[in-house]
């Protein structure tokens, strides 16, 4: 435990299960308060060796009420906010698909959770980042999708929605990145490539040979995990990242590294 992140307060989404909750678990047991809103039940795991405040709100994050006043009362109850995470995510294989073909509903309701809610939280938080007046940093997970193609797009179809809503994902970190370095305020996100999580695992245990075949792409020869993820997101919100702002950090076990 470095002690960094003590007495400090954070406010996220998507601390449910898979990357959001490895984030919040480690930013807890380094002493900081994580306010996470998250439409899934809390997680044991979320309250486990709870030594840190905060608390876990059930509930939709594109729902602008909900977030305006879940920020609010975590600034208040902390009487800081210092760090932002953005980690909820849906990818609706069986629903996305081609522009052309998908139901425009899915469409808006993947930005909606993917983008929107990941809007609303940072235009609420803003504001109490710099009320407290110590720079502060923001993590928001995207996606090596949202930066590339997918290398097999052309044989298992796109996901047009998840795409797009990842790259708008980068695209408005790097504009908050630069609006807010004034204030000594960073904004980064993490593009991961293959992690096994609850979202990815159906998909994976349906079919074996899909998550072989993601091995086999990956030159580190393995699928990553959610600690990878939430090792990186430390990082980047720490001082250790202190002149890092505006970037979209792979983590990806090499596999943007080949053409």
């Amino acid at each position: 435990m470095s002690g960094e992140f003590a007495d400090k307060a954070c406010v996220m989404t998507g601390a449910g299960g898979g990357m959001g909750l490895a984030i919040a678990r480690a930013l807890r047991a380094e002493g900081c308060a994580v306010t996470a809103i998250d439409p899934k039940p809390e997680p044991p795991e979320f309250a486990a060796g709870a030594g840190a405040a905060g608390r876990y709100v059930r509930g939709d994050a594109s729902d602008e009420g909900l977030v305006e006043g879940t920020v609010s009362e975590a600034f208040q109850a902390a009487g800081r906010l210092d760090y932002l995470v953005n980690a909820a995510g849906v990818g609706w294989y069986d629903r996305d698909g081609p522009i052309a073909e998908i139901e425009m509903a899915v469409w808006h309701r993947v930005m909606e959770i993917n983008l929107t809610a990941a809007a609303l939280m940072a235009r609420h938080a803003v504001p109490c980042l710099r009320r407290t007046g110590a720079g502060g940093a923001m993590v928001h997970i995207a996606s090596v999708v949202g930066l590339r193609n997918m290398e097999n797009i052309l044989v298992d179809g796109p996901i047009d929605a998840y795409q797009a809503s990842k790259a708008g994902m980068s695209a408005l970190s790097r504009s908050l990145a630069m609006q807010l370095a004034p204030a000594g305020i960073r904004s980064n996100t993490i593009c991961p490539g293959a992690v096994l999580t609850p979202m990815t695992a159906p998909a994976y245990e349906a079919d074996p040979s899909r998550a072989d075949a993601m091995i086999a792409r990956t030159p580190l020869g393995r699928l990553g995990l959610p600690e990878d993820i939430a090792d990186a997101c430390l990082f980047l919100l720490s001082d250790k990242a202190s002149f890092i702002t505006g970037i979209d950090l792979v983590v990806d076990g090499g596999i943007m590294a080949k053409l």
